[in-house]
């Protein structure tokens, strides 16, 4: 199995033959990374093999580090849940390197766009296959470096510039917070191993340490408790989470390849991938849980909604992936870190589809095109429009079967974690009589053209109102659509209950039951509960579409305030900027000012005057009989002025030496008064 060592190791050796090769390559790059990442591709399904039938296995590399009992072995531990974002992040990123093998034709810095990417790359396998916290910390600041050279790709453009910083500066913020969560847990548990830490977890529970001990102080801490807030903020600063989520929509600078990478395979999903990893550890903190809960439901909740107010499709996608990785993180918090990670790979391959295919969408609808604004097509307003609200309303009804009469719950309760399934019970809900208002406007926006009302042809001014009489559903669509909703709740039925049977030895949690108590037996009262919601929230959405014209204005006149609030994203980059950049300017400004110039200069300055008077003093009483004899001889012997001029040339550097010497001696003896 030493041959899996290849699925991070390929990567890495095509960027440095490709950082090493230079503009000598061409445009040939994409001829070293695209065979390396198919390979780790090809590597990663038979790791994926391996781990289904002989289960979870390490990899030792090498000692780095051993002094007395301390020992830090480098090594890569390969599991279910390795294996699976294996799959996602080599297979994503197999596809976008070929995809950016035409897309990147032209482009100057052709060959270092596919050494950074394939770095990238390598900084998540390795980070999913780390054994301990220091590899994971070591690909957490590379993929770090690497998503600033991809975002600032363009560097002739000054917006990718500041684009590039602000990621980077966002996430080296919350990298502290990840970092002290490292150096306490190699305090509290003696050891960077994460199954060893995971392991003894449990028994840490009422373990306390004294943080304030360097000082001669008490104050004692459970960090058990402690460590995962600290491991969270460097989850929300990578998975763009509120309040460090305002660096994502300014990463779609990056070329499109990038931004596929960005939001489907890499860097967003290392946030998520963390908490399910450390899922152990995370569970015995229910004030962490909690706080990662209300975290995640925020982002969720605060960025969906901002992506339905943007225009710019790059803002929109953005904002929903940021949205998306909010339920993955509210999902971790109340434990159901199963439906994580099915979440993470179903958007991760969602996300790279759209990410790459939207360039084609766009030229599709482009003025002139067939099927494009351009065209005369109008949709009919009356003609069908029972069938198509029926239509609605069928569809309304398929969430809660999928949700609440499949094994889909199973996948909230394999970890036994009772906010899992109060939690699964409310969010089923919501989607519910969210789903049904959205499909049944989304239905009626494409199938209905213009207005309720219209104005007539003949000119009169006053409002017409069309009556419209639906019809009778068509046989045919109704049974096309139960019959689609039959297999598709099998196959999912199958699938999910494999995928979690398959994950769970992976969370490591105490008390895992596999398939006990997941899915309750009996009368399924959830079922009919989430079946009358959605039809609630299919009539809600007829009643607001045929609600007078009056009624509307008033609803968007109390609206108006909250989506100019949410069209300018909450304001985040205003508040930043007005409470953190400009005063952390001006502060630097004022030091600047005051510190640098009037103080430190002003200090070199008089040192420098000092060091050339004493240097002169110095001068004249070591040569000062020497110049008197010279001038003597000078009063005599005109015809030797050169050979005088050279003799002063050399006392000259003799007189620098001097001071060199001076210097140095103070300097060392500086140096030894402070150490």
């Amino acid at each position: 199995m030493a041959f899996f060592v290849l699925i991070p190791l390929l990567p890495l050796l095509a960027s440095i033959v490709l950082i090493l090769g230079g503009r000598r390559w061409g445009e040939n790059g994409h001829r070293i990374g695209i065979p390396a990442i198919g390979l780790s591709f090809a590597l990663s399904v038979a790791a994926f093999i391996e781990v289904l039938r002989h289960g979870p296995f390490t990899l030792s590399l090498y000692r780095l580090f051993q002094s007395g009992t301390l020992t830090i072995d480098l090594n890569l531990f390969v599991d279910q849940l390795t294996v699976l974002l294996l799959l996602l992040v080599t297979g994503v990123s197999g596809v976008v390197h070929v995809y950016s093998s035409r897309y990147m034709i032209g482009e100057p810095r052709y060959n270092r766009f596919f050494a950074v990417i394939s770095l990238f790359t390598f900084s998540m396998i390795l980070l999913v296959m780390s054994g301990n916290l220091l590899m994971l910390l070591v690909s957490w600041e590379v993929m770090g470096i690497c998503s600033y050279l991809l975002i600032s790709h363009a560097a002739e453009r000054p917006s990718a510039c500041r684009a590039a910083t602000k990621a980077f500066l966002v996430n080296a913020f919350a990298d502290v917070g990840f970092s002290f969560g490292i150096i306490l847990t190699f305090y509290t548990f003696g050891t960077l191993d994460i199954q060893t830490i995971l392991a003894q977890a449990e028994n840490m529970q009422d373990h306390t340490i004294n943080i304030l001990g360097w000082m001669g102080l008490e104050l004692q801490i459970h960090p058990v408790t402690l460590i995962p807030f600290f491991f969270f903020m460097g989850a929300m600063g990578k998975s763009a989470q509120v309040p460090f989520h305002v660096w994502l929509p300014f990463a779609m600078e990056a070329p499109t390849p990038v931004s596929a990478l960005i939001h489907a395979a890499t860097m967003v999903n290392a946030g998520p991938f963390l908490l399910v990893r450390l899922s152990p550890l995370l569970i015995l903190s229910p004030f962490a849980m909690t706080f990662i809960f209300f975290i995640g439901a925020v982002t969720a909740i605060f960025a969906g909604i901002v992506s339905l107010t943007q225009s710019d499709i790059k803002k929109i996608l953005a904002y929903s992936t940021i949205s998306q990785i909010g339920f993955m993180v509210m999902a971790c918090g109340l434990g159901a870190f199963v439906v994580a990670i099915f979440h993470l790979l179903a958007h991760g391959c969602y996300k790279a589809y759209f990410f790459l295919s939207t360039g084609n969408a766009l030229r599709s609808v482009e003025p002139g095109r067939p099927g494009g604004h351009g065209g005369e097509h109008q949709h009919p307003v009356s003609e069908g429009m029972g069938t198509l609200y029926g239509g609605a309303l069928l569809l309304a009804l398929i969430p809660p079967f999928v949700l609440f009469s499949g094994s889909y719950e199973y996948l909230w309760g394999i970890t036994g974690v009772a906010s899992a399934a109060i939690g699964f019970k409310i969010i089923g809900l919501i989607t519910v009589f969210v789903a049904s208002q959205y499909l049944f406007k989304g239905v009626t926006s494409i199938f209905v053209q213009g207005p309720k009302t219209y104005w007539p042809a003949s000119g009169q001014h006053s409002l017409q109102t069309q009556t419209i009489r639906p019809q009778l559903l068509n046989g045919s669509i109704i049974t096309s659509l139960l019959l689609a909703t039959v297999f598709l709740g099998g196959a999912l039925t199958l699938f999910w209950r494999w995928f979690a049977d398959f994950l769970a030895p992976a969370l490591n949690i105490p008390g895992v039951i596999s398939g006990a108590g997941a899915v309750e037996p009996g009368f399924p009262f959830w079922l009919v509960v989430s079946l009358g919601v959605a039809v609630a929230g299919w009539f809600y959405a007829y009643s607001a579409h045929n609600q007078p014209q009056h009624q509307e204005t008033k609803v968007n006149a109390r609206n108006h305030r909250l989506y100019i609030l949410f069209w300018n994203k909450g304001y985040f980059d205003e508040m930043y900027d007005a409470y953190l950049v400009s005063p952390t300017i001006k502060v630097a400004h004022w030091l600047w000012q005051v510190v640098d110039v009037k103080i430190i200069d002003h200090f070199i300055h008089l040192i420098g005057t000092f060091s050339v008077k004493f240097a002169r003093w110095l001068w004249r009483i070591v040569d000062i009989r020497w110049l008197e004899q010279k001038v003597g001889q000078l009063a005599g012997q005109v015809n030797v002025t050169g050979q005088f001029l050279q003799e002063i040339e050399s006392r000259t550097i003799q007189h620098q030496l001097l001071v060199m010497i001076f210097w140095l001696v103070a300097m060392t003896g500086l140096l030894y008064v402070l150490v």
